[in-house]
């Protein structure tokens, strides 16, 4: 067997034994072996090694919850680890606070677009209107990337353009890929798309001329499932009644970045509303934590909702509702909003006082989640992993 002459120093483990020790390491731990010497750094940064050691993460569960939150004093990002008591969380050292130094009255608040493979997707705002550029982060390697201005012009819905992003992976050639969605107005069935591609690089790329017609009800919530994007958009059912309409689902493709419309089917019927009735608001489900189904929150009132997965992708007819949440007593809130999941499969709920609870569908049980005095905005699972760690163009902080 071929010794060890690779790392600088002569050794009795061959190559291969010293690859399977440093994958079952964790990022932190990487990161500092990296520091080593050249034939380590360069070991580690390899694309083959990192793409095999995320695997390795998402094979063996190493997951967490990463949550935005808000206090008085400032936005945060926090990972909650399961396996310490609940409610400590690690502060993230995030970017935007370290550029943000030269001008620390220029208050700047983020959306967390969505997470991937360890990065996260930020969109980033001034409250003084300030430009700023959508962001990748890798908050365990500290590495960010910067993507250029986009091609139509940026904007918000109080000046008249609404715009929104979304954070996808194209499995087939290891990418990343952010999209841009760009409308007049949420009622407005003129829709300008974008994709930027983290492989590709440069500018972005226009997909305006497959976009599906139709108004998108609810692009701020969107669910990447089956390597492909989705959020809910309606289509008027009847010329004579302007307010009736039947509710769908818009995949966008992050392989081939075609569009496709999936059909919601609710016991045998499509779901049919008004504008004045809440939209259902897309997700995905763990249900056994290794399938992971595209999913419905179907609101029958103000204090109760159903859960419908799709449990074989693309067919109407394999919609399944799960379960309902409903709040039983008034004190618990006047208004019930799902919020994510938990790694078990209890669903996270935003009250009408912004405090939050799990609901555990097997013993149908309310409980405290969360810690108060703390606004939260985003809960997604989150693994550690060194991607960017190999991108020349991206920033260290």
């Amino acid at each position: 067997m071929k010794m060890q002459k690779y790392w600088g120093v002569e050794k009795e483990l061959p190559e291969e034994i010293i690859e399977k020790i440093l994958l079952k390491m964790p990022v932190k731990d990487l990161i500092r072996f990296s520091a080593v010497c050249k034939s380590w750094n360069s070991f580690i940064r390899n694309p083959r090694f990192i793409q095999t050691h995320l695997k390795n993460q998402t094979d063996n569960g190493n997951s967490e919850l990463l949550l935005l939150l808000s206090s008085y004093q400032s936005d945060d990002l926090h990972r909650d680890n399961p396996a310490a008591l609940f409610g400590q969380y690690s502060n993230l050292l995030n970017p935007i606070h370290n550029h943000n130094k030269s001008n620390p009255t220029n208050h700047l608040c983020y959306q967390v677009v969505g997470t991937w493979n360890g990065l996260v997707c930020l969109s980033v705002f001034s409250l003084r209107g300030a430009p700023w550029p959508i962001i990748l982060w890798n908050p365990y390697i500290r590495k960010v990337r910067f993507l250029p201005s986009p091609s139509c012009p940026s904007g918000s819905c109080t000046s008249g353009l609404c715009e929104n992003y979304f954070f996808g992976y194209d499995s087939r050639i290891n990418d990343y890929k952010v999209v841009r969605i760009v409308m007049q107005s949420y009622l407005d069935t003129t829709v300008e798309v974008e994709v930027w591609s983290l492989a590709r690089g440069g500018a972005w790329k226009s997909l305006n001329n497959n976009v599906p017609v139709g108004s998108a009800l609810d692009t701020y919530h969107h669910a990447f499932v089956n390597g492909a994007i989705h959020w809910v958009q309606d289509h008027q059912t009847n010329q004579q009644k302007e307010e009736e309409f039947i509710v769908s689902i818009v995949a966008l493709d992050m392989v081939d970045e075609s569009f496709r419309n999936l059909e919601i089917r609710q016991t045998r019927r499509e779901i049919r509303q008004t504008r004045r009735e809440r939209p259902p608001r897309i997700s995905k489900y763990h249900g056994d934590g290794v399938m992971c189904w595209l999913a419905l929150f179907e609101f029958v009132s103000h204090s109760s909702f159903n859960l419908w997965v799709m449990k074989e992708y693309g067919v109407a007819e394999s919609w399944t509702k799960l379960f309902n949440v409903c709040l039983l007593s008034p004190e618990e809130g006047p208004c019930i909003k799902p919020f994510g999941f938990t790694k078990s499969g209890q669903v996270v709920v935003k009250l009408g006082d912004e405090t939050l609870k799990s609901y555990d569908p097997k013993d149908k049980q309310f409980r405290d989640f969360g810690n108060r005095g703390y606004v939260y905005y985003f809960m997604d699972s989150f693994v550690e992993s060194l991607v960017l760690l190999d991108q020349t163009n991206a920033s260290s902080y």
